[in-house]
């Protein structure tokens, strides 16, 4: 869907649909079957990303912490399970914000940023 389309803004629709117990009703059913508590997660996140006061949103280190979270609640996530393309060091890594001991490089344990997937912490410059 378009952001905003025949006047109908995208954010207050999912938002009311949101509200009113109906956010199923809001998914384009070709995204396929996923479990409602992901989708509910997921959705509730995009919502937040969406508040009109800068800290109500989330930070991009926290976003991408919650996705990682959901991503592990997916039945047939890869992430649970070793990728035969990590190396042995990176197959050892242990999540420390996982309740369990899952081996799991993609999960971030600080919102710094500094251990997201990519090990990668871009420089931020001013506009």
């Amino acid at each position: 869907m378009h952001p905003i389309l025949h006047g109908k803004n995208i954010v207050r629709e999912v938002n009311v649909a949101y509200q009113f117990g109906m956010i199923f009703s809001v998914i384009d059913d070709r995204m396929g079957s996923y479990p409602s508590e992901c989708v509910v997660k997921f959705l509730t996140l995009a919502l937040k990303c969406c508040e009109d006061e800068t800290d109500a949103r989330p930070s991009m280190a926290e976003v991408v912490r919650e996705l990682e979270n959901i991503w592990l609640l997916m039945p047939d996530s890869d992430i649970k399970t070793t990728d035969p393309m990590l190396s042995g060091s990176e197959k050892a890594m242990t999540s420390p914000s996982s309740s369990s001991n899952v081996n799991n490089p993609f999960v971030s344990s600080d919102v710094s940023g500094s251990d997201l997937v990519s090990g990668v912490v871009p420089p931020i410059t001013p506009r």
